[in-house]
C-alpha cells in the first residue's frame, strides 16, 4: 500500500471514529424533560366536616404542593413561565377550568428540586354529589423548557396532566406524590432531530473526504 493509501485509510479511521463518538455522545446525552409531581393538595370547599367550607366564598380555594425536579445529571434547565390549571370533573361528562396558576420563569441547575407551595382562589367548587366518596380533579402543567447544553439550547414546549382524587375531607386520596405524566402535546421528537441532524452531517462529511 503506498503511503497516499495508508494516508487515505488513518483520514476515513478517524474520521469514522469521530463520528461514532459525535453519535455516542449525542444519544447519550439527551436531556429529560423534568418531573412534576404533586405531594399535596386540598379543596376547602369539599371537606364536608366543615359546614361553613362550602356555604363561605372565602373558602373556595385550592391549597397545592408542587415538586419541579430536573432530571438531568449534567444539565441546568431553562423553564418559561410555568402555567398550572386547575379543572374540576363533578362528572364523567363535565369538566370545567376552576383556577390557574402561573410560576414566573426561572433557571433550575442539574439535579435541582423546588417546591410551588401555593393556594389558588377558584371560581366556585361545590360537591357535585354528597354521597360520593371522593372528587376528581385535573391539574395540567404547560411550560418550554431549554438546557444548558448547546445542542438543547432551543426550548421544547411541555404539557403534563394527572388527575387527583379528593376525599371529604378535601384531601387528596392517595399519600403518596401524583406525577404528571405527558398527554402527547409536548415536542418529544425535537430531541430526535437534532440527533438526526448530527448524524447526517457527520455521514456526508466522511463521504465528501472519500
Amino acid at each position: 500500500m503506498t503511503n497516499c493509501g495508508r494516508c487515505w485509510c488513518i483520514t476515513i479511521s478517524i474520521l469514522a471514529i469521530i463520528t461514532a463518538v459525535i453519535v455516542v455522545c449525542v444519544y447519550y446525552t439527551t436531556p429529560s424533560d423534568p418531573t412534576f409531581t404533586i405531594n399535596d393538595f386540598y379543596v376547602s370547599a369539599l371537606n364536608l366536616s366543615d359546614i361553613s367550607s362550602t356555604t363561605t366564598a372565602a373558602n373556595q380555594t385550592i391549597f397545592f404542593d408542587m415538586k419541579l425536579h430536573n432530571t438531568n445529571t449534567a444539565m441546568g434547565a431553562y423553564y418559561d413561565p410555568v402555567k398550572i390549571t386547575f379543572s374540576y370533573i363533578p362528572n364523567i361528562k363535565l369538566t370545567f377550568v376552576v383556577g390557574e396558576y402561573t410560576v414566573p420563569k426561572f433557571f433550575q441547575h442539574n439535579k435541582k428540586s423546588m417546591h410551588v407551595r401555593e393556594s389558588v382562589v377558584t371560581r366556585g367548587i361545590a360537591p357535585y354529589n354528597r354521597m360520593l366518596k371522593s372528587s376528581v380533579f385535573m391539574v395540567q402543567v404547560s411550560t418550554k423548557v431549554g438546557f444548558t447544553s448547546p445542542a438543547y439550547r432551543k426550548k421544547g414546549r411541555v404539557v403534563v396532566v394527572a388527575n387527583v382524587w379528593v376525599g371529604q375531607t378535601g384531601e387528596k386520596d392517595l399519600k403518596k406524590g401524583i406525577k404528571l405524566f405527558e398527554n402527547g402535546v409536548g415536542d418529544g421528537p425535537r430531541c430526535l432531530s437534532i440527533q438526526m441532524e448530527l448524524l447526517i452531517v457527520s455521514i456526508a462529511t466522511l463521504f465528501l473526504i472519500m
